[in-house]
């Protein structure tokens, strides 16, 4: 007879999506990592997590006392307070041990903290102390197999265990505690252009299938975020059909990808904003319109020169403006959250180039690959606009995955808009797809009905998180 073990989930956002099915309890995780990179406050939100559902939870710390726990925990919603007076956490300071027999007793105490108030959830900060303590290499995997692993497997709590990882060094220097551990997590963070760049490698987790070994993460106001990973099964059929937009001679469908690519010297924003947005909203769509280049106000400014040919449609918009230098972590995070609760058919996202400039090749082929798949799985319609010269335009990262790419430029007076690749076209069609005044209102753009959307209100996807 097969048995199934009970799974748990670790209270850290986007960790727990990656693990989809949990992660078995009982497991003992070692989570190590480079000073500053997050270990306490994932190990944090781990206890917290637990015992705010019921489950018992005890954190074990050799590097700090209580009252900075607490104060750090707070910084980041987490109130341990009540969940101690409810006798559903406790924190064990360990700070006076200084020799080996010390810490022998010093364990034998903490096992009995976890079976007198029965804990299901266990952090020891940081093993990297008790190898320190234990002197002896021996002596120190006895420690750890023998009463931490051993221990603590036995009682079925799920543990995590922490490990200082020197900055720039690739695995723990203790050896041991990455073997014996149920699943092994790495955090890990790098100065990229001015920033740090977050990301966390899985490098095993014992009973739990998992489709990345590398995960980019931030800081948030509720502590670790990760983006919500990719599944296969977000990727598009490429067969949606129920609603089309037209933008001049060009047929849009939902969930397709356009990159326009403009010429620097041309200002995008009177064109996103009333060759874009405007007639998606006048069509009934919601728009989600992000820029990197300038701001709300200014977007807004120009939509107000629509009129009451939008009215009340407006209530369907959504406007932001970024600063470039995000994290990966950062904007992935705003891709796939910042519009809960928002329901968005088109997103527009303006000066993409700009994020560019701030992100390795690697990083920015990643993370907007990523985006552009789970809008497109969503049906919801992307339009990158990335500033970059006419002759370099298949320079621009990505621009052989995207369905359509188009070119921005001005021609005797006119914005013009050239077909470089269309979707399903062995050949773009001769000619602009669109040329419009360099002086033409919203009004006028509008009134000429070259840009409109068409299909049923009933197939709107669901709800997705559209972000820059």
């Amino acid at each position: 007879m097969s048995y199934e073990r009970q799974r748990i989930r670790l209270g850290v956002p986007g960790l727990d999506e990656l693990f989809a099915s949990g992660v078995p309890m009982g497991s003992v995780i070692l989570v190590a990592g480079y000073p500053g990179a997050g270990k306490t406050t994932l190990a944090s939100q781990f206890v917290y997590a637990g015992a705010s559902s019921g489950e018992p939870s005890i954190y074990v710390s050799f590097v700090e006392p209580r009252s900075v726990f607490i104060e750090n925990a707070l910084s980041f919603g987490m109130d341990f307070r009540p969940l101690e007076e409810k006798g559903l956490f406790r924190y064990y300071e360990a700070l006076n041990v200084s020799d080996p027999e010390a810490l022998s007793n010093l364990i034998e105490d903490i096992l009995l903290q976890v079976d007198s108030m029965k804990a299901r959830r266990v952090v020891i900060d940081s093993v990297t102390t008790v190898e320190q303590l234990a002197k002896d290499p021996t002596r120190v995997r006895e420690v750890l197999r023998s009463a931490l692993y051993l221990g603590l497997k036995l009682r079925g709590a799920t543990s995590l265990l922490i490990a200082e990882l020197p900055f720039g060094a690739e695995s723990s220097q203790l050896g041991p505690e990455e073997f014996i551990a149920d699943g092994v997590i790495i955090m890990k963070y790098h100065y990229v252009k001015g920033k740090i760049e977050r990301y966390a490698e899985i490098r095993k987790m014992r009973g739990t299938s998992f489709e990345y070994a590398s995960m980019p993460y931030t800081f948030t106001a509720r502590g670790i975020e990760f983006p919500l990973p990719l599944r296969h099964e977000a990727l598009p059929s490429g067969a949606r059909s129920e609603r089309t937009c037209r933008l001049g001679e060009l047929t849009l469908r939902p969930g397709m990808g356009t990159l326009i690519l403009y010429d620097p010297s041309v200002d995008p924003l009177r064109f996103s904003v009333y060759y874009l947005v405007a007639p998606a909203l006048a069509s009934g769509l919601r728009v989600r319109y992000a820029s990197y280049i300038h701001g709300v106000a200014s977007i807004r400014d120009l939509l107000a020169a629509c009129g009451d040919l939008l009215g009340d449609k407006l209530d369907n918009l959504s406007v932001e403006s970024y600063d470039a230098s995000l994290t990966v972590g950062e904007a992935e995070l705003i891709a796939y959250t910042s519009g809960r609760g928002f329901r968005p058919d088109v997103v527009v996202a303006e000066g993409f180039h700009m994020l560019r400039r701030f992100m390795t090749t690697s990083d920015y082929l990643n993370a907007t690959y990523r985006v552009l798949v789970r809008r497109a799985s969503m049906g919801i319609t992307t339009f990158h606009l990335y500033a970059l010269p006419r002759e370099d335009a298949w320079r621009a990262p990505l621009s052989t995955y995207y369905d359509n790419v188009l070119y921005l430029y001005v021609k005797g007076g006119k914005l013009t808009l050239e077909p470089l690749r269309v979707w399903g076209e062995l050949a773009p069609p001769e000619g602009p797809v669109l040329a419009g005044s360099l002086k033409a209102d919203c009004r006028s753009v509008l009134m000429e009905g070259l840009n409109r959307c068409s299909g049923p209100e009933s197939s709107r996807p669901g709800r997705s998180q559209g972000g820059p």
